[in-house]
């Protein structure tokens, strides 16, 4: 008996084995669309541009930091939605937090900056030790004894000396002068001159006397020494005039230059 032949099946096709692409992608991919564009990396960007500019800003890089720190943290946002294909951008990411970073350690950078030189320019050591606040009672404790101290002293800046106060000659319109020679030593960390660090004083009757102004130069004279430069250190003297009121006594007064308390000054009584 022979074998009854039967027709074959057709068998359904073989379905592909993983993971279905999800609905939002294959929504994108259906359309023919990139995924949208990362909003917190387009603000980070911006945070960072703000942050990095205003870094170089002395005070207002303080908010500098606080945008950069903003700045990074949306970058970094961006950066992991970009890795999951939920929004595209990734670049600008990216620079997002570059440009955030950068915005923070130069807001440090600038800071560090601007006190050292603060410091420098007072002449100031930034080094400290954990005795300061001992030795600092005692030097105000020296400050204030200081108080007037007669023809010869120490002000915050420098030491300073009053030589002499003697009559010379008369100013460009004829009035009577009196000429007065200081002595002084920059006790500061940079170049600077008498007229940067003091303010000298000469009083008549309780009146100051004014600045004289002569056509020829009286001995002794030299105009160029008030305003003339000296190194740390270094001592220079420096010859002033002022036109008299009378014959009495002069009062010669010397203070530092920027001061918010004039008691510790250089003065000296001179009778022409």
């Amino acid at each position: 008996m022979s074998e009854a032949n039967f027709p074959q099946q057709p068998q359904s096709p073989m379905q592909p084995v993983g993971a279905q692409p999800s609905r939002q992608d294959q929504e994108y991919q259906d359309q023919g669309q990139r995924p949208p564009m990362t909003v917190t990396g387009v603000v980070g960007v911006v945070f960072g541009a703000l942050g990095l500019v205003l870094s170089f800003i002395p005070i207002v890089n303080n908010l500098a930091a606080i945008l950069g720190l903003v700045g990074a943290v949306l970058g970094v946002i961006a950066i992991v939605g970009t890795f999951r294909g939920k929004k595209h951008g990734k670049a600008l990411a990216i620079v997002a937090v570059v440009l955030s970073v950068l915005a923070i350690i130069i807001t440090l950078a600038m800071q560090s900056a601007a006190s050292k030189a603060i410091d420098d320019a007072m002449g100031v050591s930034t080094s400290q030790t954990s005795g300061d606040s001992s030795s600092k009672k005692s030097d105000a404790k020296k400050t204030e004894s200081k108080g007037e101290q007669d023809m010869e002293g120490d002000l915050k800046s420098m030491h300073v000396k009053i030589v002499s106060a003697v009559r010379s000659g008369n100013d460009y319109e004829n009035n009577p002068t009196v000429l007065v020679t200081y002595e002084w030593t920059n006790n500061t960390k940079k170049n600077n001159s008498f007229a940067v660090l003091a303010n000298p004083k000469v009083f008549q009757n309780g009146s100051s006397l004014d600045t004289a102004i002569y056509t020829d130069a009286p001995a002794g004279y030299d105009a160029s020494s008030y305003l003339a430069e000296v190194q740390p250190g270094a001592t220079a003297t420096v010859t002033i005039g002022y036109v008299l009121k009378d014959d009495s006594a002069v009062t010669v007064d010397v203070t530092d230059f920027i001061s918010m308390d004039d008691s510790t000054k250089v003065k000296h009584v001179f009778t022409l």
